[in-house]
């Protein structure tokens, strides 16, 4: 995709007063969730509290959003669903001191908006385009088609200008698309979803992570490069490769050659990557075939599979290192896993069952 760096404004990642920045707070809301009558000041209220905004409609209509901040210590994610609407951010919204810059994408969808901040400006992201915003100044983002699609990745000016070569606030022309910009989106993507499960201790290694990718995404100063791609850059591609494993798994033929030059890394590198972590490539990757193969195991949709049958799809090649490491792992053979997993359900059924009404 091409991203095209702009100025625009941040209508929703803007950090609350009363929020505790030390936890990673997750914010959402649904106009699906009011009346129609309801939803424009429902939404009015939301937004006037998360980034002091205000928003208007198209005359007659109520607005339709979906929205999911994620807030960590020095960084603001807000990811956004939403029918036609502008939100304008005024001058007397400037008081309250925020001046994140912020990093706007939109990562899919039919529609698209339209942001612009005075002398700056203006910038139309459609899907796979991105642009810039300042927080410290007014401006409005138009949104535009049935179902418009808004990524914001707002950071503190503080923590993020002095990493960069330059300051941020004249228009340049492009963010060109790039690896940490990848990295950074689909990260900000995955804590808005709430798929994972981050821990709150997590939550400033994953803001300076953050941070080191937009570093580099903007332009970092050497200094800072070189910290970034150690830290930021490299917790970014290990991430990336665990999920590219983790779906792989059950590929008797997943190599870490091949892994490597999926992502576009040396073997040796990758190598280094898992020797920061203490372990192994081929460690890592034998403990994941063995959680699938338990989770198979204990599955009562699979009582009827082999166990045989089990091994070979979760990715083992030989049976005897399979029940080897198995038990190695789990203190239990394969059967005895399966026997004990069906006692449990047996156990759970006879207690519902005993479980009546007396008259």
């Amino acid at each position: 995709m091409s991203l095209k760096r702009h100025v625009c404004l941040l209508p929703s990642a803007g950090i609350p007063d009363g929020v505790n920045k030390l936890t990673m707070a997750l914010i959402s809301f649904a106009s699906r969730e009011y009346s129609e009558r309801e939803r424009l000041d429902a939404a009015r209220d939301f937004y006037a509290a998360v980034a002091n905004v205000e928003l208007t409609v198209p005359r007659g209509h109520s607005p339709e959003i979906e929205a999911r901040i994620r807030l960590l210590p020095g960084v603001s994610i807000a990811s956004v669903e939403c029918s036609p609407l502008v939100a304008q951010r005024e001058l007397a919204s400037l008081a309250d001191g925020n001046d994140d810059i912020s990093l706007l994408l939109n990562p899919a969808g039919q529609g698209g908006w339209t942001s612009s901040q005075p002398r700056l400006g203006e910038a139309t992201c459609r899907a796979g385009e991105g642009c810039l915003g300042f927080n410290e100044l007014p401006g409005r983002v138009a949104f535009h088609g049935t179902r418009s699609r808004f990524l914001s990745i707002g950071f503190s000016r503080s923590a993020l200008s002095p990493l960069l070569n330059e300051d941020m606030r004249p228009a340049v022309n492009k963010v060109f698309r790039s690896e940490p910009l990848e990295h950074l989106a689909n990260l900000a993507l995955e804590l808005t979803a709430g798929g994972a499960a981050r821990q709150v201790q997590d939550s400033v290694v994953l803001a300076e992570q953050m941070t080191d990718l937009a570093a580099l995404c903007l332009g970092a100063q050497p200094d800072a490069a070189h910290q970034a791609r150690g830290r930021g850059l490299r917790e970014a591609r290990l991430r990336a490769i665990k999920a590219d494993m983790f779906a792989h798994a059950g590929r008797g033929d997943l190599t870490l050659t091949a892994v490597a030059k999926r992502h576009g890394v040396s073997p040796g590198y990758l190598r280094a990557l898992f020797r920061h972590e203490h372990t192994t490539f081929t460690d890592y990757l034998l403990a994941l075939r063995l959680q699938l193969a338990w989770r198979r195991l204990t599955d009562p949709r699979c009582a009827q599979r082999a166990v045989s049958e089990i091994a070979f799809s979760s990715g083992f090649n030989n049976l005897s290192w399979f029940y080897r490491a198995f038990k190695q792992h789990f203190g239990m053979t394969p059967t005895e896993a399966r026997a004990e997993a069906g006692a449990c359900a047996v156990g759970y059924r006879h207690e519902d069952e005993g479980v009546g009404v007396t008259m």
